[in-house]
């Protein structure tokens, strides 16, 4: 296993770090990353959207009105996440379910997931970015050191467990 790490080349062993890096991070850390990333996509389009807006009224200081829109759009999608995923796996719950059961059945349903949805965004968030990650750290791990199957699911299920775990805990 030592002589893989050894002849693997230095870009594969540095993606393979990086990786394993990325992966563990959002193995332990997965539920702040993805309101992270939500608050900044968020802040970037009001940001944008608030200087665009006020720059004939406010001239010079449409900085300071990308800064306000940056933090209360920001905000605001940060706060409105459940919900979006909770549209978003209703639309798609409907949308399998119309072909195969009456519409009325499927819109039920929908609605239902909706609702579960809403209330477990952060279970869910947290059991998908431990799996998530823990799939990207064994694909880095893979890039510099073969590993067998058994070893590879053993591996996931291990991290996957450890990480919601970690993310569930009571705060």
């Amino acid at each position: 296993m030592l002589e893989n790490l050894l002849q693997a080349p230095l870009t594969s062993l540095l993606m393979g770090l990086i990786l394993a890096l990325l992966g563990l991070i959002l193995v332990f850390a997965g539920r702040g990353v993805i309101k992270f990333i939500a608050f900044l996509i968020g802040g970037i389009i009001g940001g944008l959207a608030a200087s665009t807006i006020m720059a004939p009224y406010l001239g010079g200081a449409t900085i300071l009105a990308g800064v306000i829109g940056f933090i209360l759009v920001g905000a605001l999608t940060q706060l409105l996440l459940p919900v979006g995923a909770g549209l978003v796996a209703a639309a798609l719950t409907y949308l399998f379910l119309k072909p195969l059961l009456n519409m009325i059945f499927a819109l039920i349903i929908a609605v239902i997931i909706f609702f579960a949805v809403l209330m477990l965004f952060n279970k869910i968030v947290a059991v998908g970015t431990a799996f998530l990650g823990s799939l990207i750290f064994l694909a880095g791990i893979k890039r510099f050191i073969p590993i067998d199957i058994y070893l590879s699911l053993l591996i996931i299920a291990v991290l996957t467990v450890i990480g919601c775990i970690v993310q569930l805990r009571g705060r």
